[in-house]
């Protein structure tokens, strides 16, 4: 493949942890690091967000549960026993909520009704972003490289400093972008001039190269290139590729093995996600060879243990050069599957297996069984005799024929019975990698909502059996 075997060590593949999301206990990367170092990766991307320990001004970002400065030495320490190396990315231009959400950093906003990205012309931007980054070097001493974000960077250039600073220099929001990040790179090669330092390329992709190439910046970082979509909805242009290797000496690429589909995603669409590493591949054939070094990564956003068999199922693709009976069978047996991971997981209800054994394998299995239950309960509030014969008017009314709530109630029962076994089955299992916080929202945003419908449909329906029943002197008569 051009040069470039993908099994090779040397070929690194990350796996990203984004804490801004259920950050897991540290004990489950314990868990969870040896599984990694099998199935081929070679290193983790951690995105600490606001679970990293700032100090001083930033300690207000913190969020109750954030990690101590010990157990950042201790992710730290599993991973190098691991053979896994660890680069931090932090968020330094766009999506950074964690930080401009308070009112503390709300000056420091480049629109001030959105708290996604910061005000490059402002005069303190520079420095809290460098005082973000500094704690983070300092407490990843070993790391060889710093990710510094700059993806998605909506709001670029329309706050009055940055269109005055823009028509004095008489630039375009590029040369905006590009002042910004060079600056802060130049600034932390100040801090450690060995680092090398990652962005997303995303807001590069439509600047012309000769703006690119004037600014230096082919000198100062690595780009990121990174796209989500599968084989079939490939969208990068081969001249992207020619632009990036006219400034770029060495790139990464960057699949997704989840959160890359919808925001609500429950279960993990396999397939979707293979076939995305499968478009990467033939792009890496293609043209892998412009470039001496072309690196891997994936990202992550629904619960690592839903997808961790999405995961090793990309990861052995990449090592296989495409996905093969063996890669299949083989991360079905590093995960302890009974059977082979299934790939088609929609349209659901699906049978489900016994659990795997992988840590948090429960939950992969509680969450599959949950999707089979969401889907029928959507199938059940569609019944006929529910949408026809019960709505809300026919319950205030007491105009409800009891005929139909025999056609429903029984489904409802036992779906109710099911829904709440999966409740208490993950509400115990989440407690296990989880803090607290992040087990109430999962409940409260994925299970609580159909409890409640569910119990209220049930209610409904045996009030009105009791309210529709025989008069008493005919119940009595008739016994």
């Amino acid at each position: 493949m051009s040069g470039y075997d993908c099994s090779s060590p040397d070929f690194s593949k990350l796996v990203h942890f984004d804490l801004k999301g259920a950050p897991p206990i540290v004990g489950y990367y314990e868990q969870v690091f040896p599984l990694l170092k099998k199935l081929g990766a070679t290193g983790i991307l951690m995105e600490y967000e606001d679970m990293f320990p700032y100090q001083g001004d930033l300690q207000i970002v913190c969020q109750p549960d954030v990690y101590s400065m010990e157990e950042i030495q201790k992710i730290q320490s599993l991973a190098a026993e691991n053979g896994l190396d660890v680069i931090p990315l932090v968020q330094s231009f766009g999506h950074l909520e964690f930080l401009l959400k308070h009112d503390k950093y709300y000056e420091i906003r480049e629109a001030e009704r959105y708290p996604n990205a910061l005000c490059p012309s402002h005069h303190k931007s520079e420095g809290i972003i460098l005082d973000i980054v500094a704690q983070i070097l300092d407490c990843h001493k070993n790391s060889k490289y710093i990710h510094i974000g700059g993806d998605e960077v909506w709001h670029l250039g329309q706050c009055n400093r940055c269109k005055e600073k823009m028509e004095a220099q008489k630039w375009k929001k590029e040369h905006l972008f590009l002042d910004h990040v060079t600056r802060i790179v130049r600034r932390i090669r100040e801090i450690n001039q060995d680092i090398g330092i990652i962005i997303w390329d995303d807001m590069m992709r439509d600047i012309d190269v000769s703006i690119l190439k004037a600014s230096e910046i082919g000198n100062l970082i690595l780009p990121m290139v990174w796209h989500y979509l599968p084989a079939d909805e490939f969208k990068l242009k081969n001249s992207l590729w020619e632009k990036y290797a006219s400034v770029f000496p060495s790139i990464w690429i960057a699949s997704a093995f989840k959160g890359a589909t919808e925001m609500t995603q429950l279960i993990t669409p396999t397939r979707y996600h293979i076939s995305n590493h499968q478009a990467w591949l033939r792009a890496l054939n293609t043209f892998g060879n412009k470039f001496n070094k072309f690196d891997h990564y994936t990202v992550l956003c629904e619960l690592f243990p839903v997808a961790l068999p999405t995961l090793a199922v990309c990861l052995l693709t990449l090592i296989d050069g495409d996905f093969t009976e063996n890669a299949h069978r083989t991360a079905s047996n590093l995960l302890g599957f009974e059977r082979l991971i299934e790939i088609d997981t929609f349209p659901r209800p699906q049978p489900v297996g016994p659990p795997p054994l992988f840590p948090g394998g429960n939950i992969h299995n509680s969450c599959l069984q949950l999707g089979n239950c969401i889907t029928e309960y959507h199938i059940l509030m569609h019944h006929p005799s529910i949408e026809g014969a019960f709505s809300s008017f026919q319950i205030m009314h007491n105009r409800v024929n009891t005929l139909h709530i025999d056609q429903f109630l029984p489904r409802a029962r036992i779906l109710l019975m099911n829904i709440e076994a999966i409740n208490v089955q993950l509400e115990s299992e989440l407690s296990k990698i989880f803090y607290p916080s992040t087990v109430e929202e999962f409940l409260a945003v994925n299970i609580h909502p159909f409890l409640e419908k569910l119990r209220k449909l049930v209610r409904d329906a045996d009030l009105q059996i009791i309210f529709h029943s025989a008069p008493e002197e005919m119940q009595s008569n008739s016994s």
